[in-house]
């Protein structure tokens, strides 16, 4: 698999690494971690648990295919970045405002801190921040372009 390290626009080889070693620390226990990403960002920005109307089992395993989907696809930004914008027009479509990528982006950094603890180091936490950066950019992006086109 090739990676771009030298895309400016996305995250080098060592930032991937960390991001999917973080994430194989908390899959194994994903369901909890959902739970508590979804009761931090409920807290954060209460609006936003109209947006998941489809309970809790419905809302681990879109959450789970969303990391999963991310994990598998960090190496190859070309194939990611249009699905992370038509993401964001689905979102739009939801009811999801940019504001809302600001408290998830909070609530997905506080819960991978909070399970991983000790574990999760600066690069670490700065690895996931940069790549939270950019996948905002890209679902905003993408309700921007359904605003647009509405």
């Amino acid at each position: 698999m090739h990676i771009r390290a030298s895309a400016p626009d996305w995250l080098n080889a060592v930032e991937i690494a960390r991001v999917r070693l973080g994430f194989a620390r908390v899959v194994p226990n994903c369901g909890a971690f959902a739970d508590d990403f979804h009761a931090r960002l409920f807290e954060l920005a209460p609006t936003t648990s109209a947006l998941f109307p489809d309970g809790v089992s419905n809302r681990r395993a879109k959450f789970r295919q969303t990391l999963v989907m991310l994990m598998t696809s960090l190496s190859t930004p070309t194939e990611l970045k249009p699905a992370l914008a038509a993401l964001g027009n689905r979102c739009r479509a939801c009811g999801v405002v940019e504001a809302d990528f600001a408290a998830i982006s909070q609530a997905l950094i506080g819960t991978l801190a909070a399970h991983l603890g000790t574990k999760l180091t600066i690069a670490d936490f700065d690895a996931w921040t940069a790549l939270h950066g950019r996948i905002a950019g890209l679902l905003t992006a993408g309700t921007a372009l359904a605003a647009a086109a509405a």
